[in-house]
């Protein structure tokens, strides 16, 4: 169920409930005025009671009771009804806004990495003539943009902007789903997981955790452990010696999508070991 019809039928459900609650307190009340006026008269004019016609108060009763039912009944559809509309327009023009940032960060980044593509088809040309340690530097810094570009770029690709769903989403099938895309041969790779279930959205959690395993594959030197700890998903390596960070998008984007999808992240870097965890709680 889309979210904006949740939000929909909760505010039509508190509303009627309301109404009914008002509506039965306000005819309770009226039948106790009722029976005890009929209780005052019967005592003090008795003749008078016996002439009353105790049906047509009753029915009159009825007939307000009608009336107050079908005017609740309108309030509550014109309002819902126009409260529907307001949200339909915002949602559709949020929907919009959301579209056009997808498409012109996805232009910059085909850009940018068009440009990039150039830096370095040129610096390979220059490296070819003369050996310089600016050179290296330069295609160190150009390669890290590039990949950052990737990331960017294939994250909007893949993200869910029209229409996001929700379910439950078993954390152990995608890591393993996630490990086909990286050359685990080449590095001791030390599974512990068992499934935890968590709901989410599925697109976001395959971001998640390839994010995670390409920065862990990127920068680790012989092993990489992935264990899960109860509703927890640990995911640490060792580094390689005088590795230079990148620029940190990849883990940026992680953090991002967790508080999306009330996943709590943490970070820990050591001398010699980065780990992740991630609590699906």
């Amino acid at each position: 169920m889309k979210f904006e019809l949740k939000i929909f039928l909760s505010i039509m459900f508190i509303f009627i409930l309301s109404l009914s609650i008002i509506n039965f307190v306000n005819l309770y009340i009226i039948n106790q005025l009722i029976s005890d006026y009929l209780d005052i008269q019967s005592r003090v004019y008795p003749d008078f009671f016996e002439k009353m016609k105790v049906e047509s108060i009753l029915e009159k009763k009825e007939k307000y009771a009608t009336v107050i039912f079908l005017w609740e009944a309108f309030l509550v559809l014109g309002t819902s009804f126009v409260i529907y509309l307001v949200m339909y327009r915002y949602i559709k023009k949020e929907q919009r806004y959301k579209s056009f940032l997808q498409l012109i960060i996805l232009s910059v980044s085909h850009k940018f990495g068009n440009s990039l593509s150039s830096i370095l088809t040129n610096v390979e040309i220059l490296k070819n003539k003369v050996n310089s340690k600016q050179l290296d530097r330069i295609e160190k810094v150009v390669l890290d943009l590039s990949k950052d570009v990737k990331i960017l770029s294939d994250t909007f690709k893949k993200l869910e902007f029209e229409d996001r769903t929700y379910k439950n989403v078993d954390i152990k099938e995608v890591i393993l789903e996630s490990l086909k895309n990286f050359e685990i041969e080449e590095k001791k790779v030390i599974l512990n997981i068992k499934p935890i279930k968590k709901y989410a959205n599925k697109t976001d959690i395959d971001l998640i955790i390839y994010n995670i395993l390409e920065n862990a594959f990127k920068y680790s030197d012989r092993y990489i452990h992935i264990k899960t700890v109860k509703r927890y998903l640990v995911i640490r390596n060792d580094t390689k010696e005088n590795v230079e960070g990148g620029t940190g998008v990849g883990l940026l984007i992680v953090e991002s999508l967790c508080n999306l999808n009330q996943i709590r992240f943490c970070k820990k870097v050591r001398k010699k070991t980065f780990t992740i965890f991630l609590d699906f709680s």
